[in-house]
């Protein structure tokens, strides 16, 4: 392994799923495996929206790297870098995010939740939707325009979890023929999920969450917000 795979996403896109399956592939591989999700954790994450000193943490490393949570400056990639993006539509995302600070996700304050369960869950997504929106602006101007980036679902991941494999072993240069992942591509504890539980970490794992829970008014405040983006990603 003599380069860089950087895989980049957004919180609530299944990323611990895709941390583990980047943990069996390195393992299969023999290759280093970067992380922050690590028991150890090998890697520190961003600290802002196009973090500028992130990268210098891997000079001279190789392997896989990630998921990293949000973008971050590419002026240190190194050029046989390999980026690969894995993102969600950005209006489930919004309604993941209110559950999981209201409910699921631990060291919330509980007063914090209170107060996010009273104003409800159209008021937090209008609110959380620009710095969401910034995060992914970044993704489709400095990470998709480039030619050999290559863009993966969370949609996929969880519907359909051998295409999403096929296409990351292939991006990173692997025969996903072999046995090995054949299996793992069967093995998706997503799939299993069946009903919604707002105090689980997987509350539901199904997409357009956002077309049954938000009012039609907020659905149509960000469709017209995010239409370049969604546009941009296809959704």
């Amino acid at each position: 392994m003599e380069r860089r795979i950087l895989v980049f996403t957004v919180h609530k896109a299944a990323s611990l799923g895709v941390s583990d399956v980047m943990r069996r592939v390195a393992k299969k591989q023999g290759w280093p495996f970067h992380s922050a999700n690590l028991k150890k954790a090998t890697l520190v994450e961003p600290k802002a929206p196009g973090d500028v000193d992130f990268l210098a943490q891997l000079d001279g490393k190789t392997g896989l790297v990630g998921p990293i949570r949000m973008p971050v400056a590419l002026a240190g990639k190194a050029a046989n870098d390999k980026l690969i993006l894995h993102l969600r539509d950005p209006r489930d995302v919004l309604v993941s995010m209110f559950f999981s600070w209201s409910y699921s996700h631990p060291g919330v304050d509980e007063a914090l939740r209170a107060r996010l369960r009273d104003k409800g869950l159209d008021e937090f997504v209008l609110r959380e939707s620009a710095g969401l929106k910034e995060k992914y602006a970044l993704y489709v101007r400095d990470y998709l325009s480039l030619p050999d980036t290559v863009l993966l679902k969370y949609e996929d991941f969880v519907l359909d979890r051998p295409a999403w494999l096929d296409a990351f072993l292939k991006a990173c240069d692997i025969d996903p023929a072999q046995r090995f992942y054949t299996r793992l591509g069967k093995d998706n504890p997503a799939a299993k999920v069946r009903e919604e539980d707002k105090f689980s970490h997987i509350r539901k794992a199904a997409p357009g969450d956002h077309k049954e829970k938000l009012k039609a008014e907020t659905i149509a405040t960000l469709n017209g917000e995010w239409a370049e983006l969604l546009q941009a990603l296809h959704y």
